[in-house]
């Protein structure tokens, strides 16, 4: 078994391209006890088109950025990355919530969502990205889908790759 992390498809390539390093988070709707909670230090990306949404992107970066790269065989996702984990904070102040703005690709609406939707605070993660030697795919299974971020991936992967080089500063 190997954890992975769901994330918008678009969000994966910003952080497969290197640019951006850290994800925001307020949990799924369907995460266990209704928080959201790390459930680990290293995992997969699993890029997911739930709840991605074309307005709330920066228009800025929407033409770095391509949606669909993952999903080029019908009812399967291409997995090319995984990530370790620099640091975790929940952060509770809007304003300083505000000043990550540069750093990650989603609207600031999206991000404001998130943050007010319960108890005005985000997980932040700081993520070193790497790429795998051999990108593979898996199957879309129905354990696979569904509001919620962790997902236990009925395979064992070993994480070797190289370095995703960081285009941004944090």
């Amino acid at each position: 078994m190997t954890l992975a992390f769901k994330e918008w498809s678009c969000i994966v390539d910003a952080l497969g391209k290197g640019k951006q390093s850290l994800i925001l988070r307020k949990g799924g709707i369907q995460e266990e006890g209704d928080e959201f909670e790390m459930k680990g230090n290293e995992f997969v990306l699993f890029p997911t088109l739930y709840h991605q949404a074309d307005a709330a992107i920066k228009p800025s970066w929407k033409p770095f950025l391509k949606h669909d790269s993952f999903y080029i065989n019908p009812n399967k996702v291409l997995i090319k990355y995984f990530v370790k984990v620099a640091d975790v904070q929940v952060l509770t102040d809007w304003d300083k919530v505000k000043r990550l703005h540069p750093f990650h690709a989603w609207s600031e609406a999206v991000i404001e969502e998130r943050f007010t939707r319960w108890n005005n605070q985000i997980h932040m993660f700081v993520v070193q990205v790497f790429e795998f030697g051999a990108s593979f795919e898996l199957d879309l299974v129905p354990e696979y889908g569904g509001c919620t971020s962790w997902l236990k991936i009925e395979k064992n992967i070993e994480f070797v790759g190289r370095p995703v080089v960081n285009k941004t500063i944090i």
